[in-house]
């Protein structure tokens, strides 16, 4: 569960001189990563009130060593949450940096309760290890961008159930080094046409002239749903060795290469014209 607020306290102006009334035992903070937060690049700040009484929300950031910047919650209206219920408030992700190890996150947290308004600083959790994993991601991208950038950019239907995925690949015009693009792997809606991952067996020094790689993309699965409420479907894995070790990031695409993938993978499938 997560950390137990702490208050930093402040009095408004103009309040009594008396110390502010204690923050509800019982109410935490911990960070979480859903299914559907990857795609659009966000967290969400899990605030448990397992408190007595009502807790209000007006503003909420998350400060890490990781983030280029405090992410603050998009807050379009004040979360009220009554005692016993567990709210997530989505948090945009700024930019990502590569941070030193055992950084702690926290969050500062605008709030409104019987006893007044106040700002609080949250030792936020992060039970399930998603800011580590974000940060080493992020160090792996820093490591293949001293090299070269690497993204798709096109997807086009053959026409006979499988569609060429393109692979840009533009090295840095300076620097050293070198990387080994090992395979894509699949992700839940799509696979290659020679199976469950596509070998890449290409390597890029920096300096080279940009060039490109096609591999041949499949539908996995076609119930209507699938493709309907799909979050992750169209972001494969790329494996690459960078100085002897092995890294695994997501292949950027713009959305206009989401929204081919999705369409062919639709149109394979037969529910929709062949585009």
């Amino acid at each position: 569960m997560g950390a137990t607020l702490t208050l930093v306290g402040v009095a408004l102006a103009g309040c009594s001189a008396d110390a502010p009334p204690a923050v509800p035992a019982g109410v935490s903070v911990s960070v979480i990563q859903q299914r559907g937060d990857i795609a659009p690049g966000r967290l969400q700040l899990r605030i448990d009130n397992g408190s007595a009484e009502t807790l209000t929300v007006t503003a909420a950031t998350l400060t890490w060593a990781g983030l280029s910047e405090p992410a603050a919650w998009a807050a379009r209206r004040t979360e009220t949450i009554a005692a016993g219920r567990v709210v997530d408030l989505p948090v945009p992700l700024p930019a990502l940096r590569c941070a030193s190890d055992g950084e702690s996150a926290s969050a500062t947290l605008e709030v409104e309760t019987a006893g007044g308004a106040r700002s609080m600083d949250v030792a936020a959790d992060d039970p399930l290890g998603i800011l580590p994993r974000l940060n080493a991601t992020q160090c792996d991208r820093d490591a293949l961008a001293a090299v070269a950038g690497i993204e798709a950019t096109a997807a086009s239907a053959r026409g006979d159930g499988t569609a060429d995925l393109t692979i840009s690949i533009t090295p840095t015009a300076a620097g050293s080094g070198g990387v080994e693009l090992v395979a894509l792997r699949g992700t839940p809606l799509l696979h290659f046409a020679r199976g469950e991952e596509a070998t890449l067996d290409t390597t890029v020094s920096a300096g080279d002239a940009p060039s490109t790689l096609t591999v041949a993309v499949t539908p996995r699965r076609c119930d209507p749903h699938a493709i309907a409420e799909d979050k992750v479907g169209t972001l494969f894995d790329l494996v690459a060795r960078v100085d002897g070790r092995e890294v695994v990031v997501s292949l950027p695409r713009p959305q206009s290469v989401a929204d081919a993938l999705l369409a062919f993978t639709a149109a394979a499938c037969g529910l929709t014209p062949t585009p």
